[in-house]
């Protein structure tokens, strides 16, 4: 069973689903820590120049894997498991661009999609709901506005001891969401059948108790047709 959440940067994915997976009994898969993971291994094998030509047989030869291993999402590269490296400023920038490369889209969607065979997962990211997994019933699109998003992403990075000004973690933001929303590949925009969540004005645990509900309702009446549901 897949419980697919898409939304941009800062509205507050990462959390909830995390809580939402411990929840259910379900496993995280944080799908943004895996277009990091590729980033990280293109710089580490200095190929960020040949990033325009990139092939899957090329992405398939590094030395990257993608396990689920004690109920988490495992990313190791050459046997080492990685981890903070990941969440860098400079490699979520580059992640960014790579994502917008079809080599590197098909290579981690058929990644997500084998670890999805292996147990439920509550999965996270920008295209879950539209492209990699367009079939399960469980859709959600989080959102939050501009503001709320760069005070939760500075606050994430200070808890890692980076320091970034608010005015540019705004700016980044702002490029990101243009370059997700306008990309010809996979665009980020919520499913015609996902539940719509702002969580500006809302915390962590309020978010998931609605994601929660909206699970158990879905559950229950699952083969019951509807529009999108708005929550505000």
């Amino acid at each position: 069973m897949v419980i697919a959440i898409d939304g941009p940067a800062g509205a507050g994915k990462s959390t909830v689903s995390r809580l939402l997976a411990r929840e259910l009994g379900f496993i995280y898969l944080d799908t943004g820590a895996m277009y990091r993971a590729v980033a990280w291994a293109l710089r580490k094998h200095d190929l960020r120049r040949h990033e325009a030509n990139l092939t899957l047989e090329m992405l398939e030869q590094l030395p990257l894997r993608f396990d689920l291993l004690d109920g988490e999402l495992v990313i190791s590269f050459r046997g080492t498991r990685l981890g903070d490296e990941l969440r860098e400023p400079e490699i979520t920038n580059m992640a960014s661009r790579v994502s917008q490369l079809a080599a590197v889209r098909a290579f981690l969607t058929r990644w997500q999609r084998q670890l999805a065979d292996s147990g439920d997962v509550v999965a996270e990211g920008r295209d879950m709901t539209t492209v990699v997994f367009p079939d399960t019933p469980f859709k959600v699109f989080l959102t939050a506005d501009i503001g709320t998003r760069a005070r939760r992403r500075q606050l994430e990075y200070r808890d890692k001891g980076i320091e970034i000004e608010y005015g540019l973690l705004e700016a980044q933001i702002r490029a990101r969401d243009e370059a997700d929303e306008q990309r010809s590949l996979a665009p980020l925009r919520p499913a015609d059948d996902a539940l719509l969540l702002d969580t500006s004005p809302l915390e962590s645990p309020e978010v998931l108790k609605h994601l929660v509900a909206f699970y158990v309702e879905k559950r229950r009446h699952s083969q019951r047709g509807g529009q999108n549901t708005v929550v505000s």
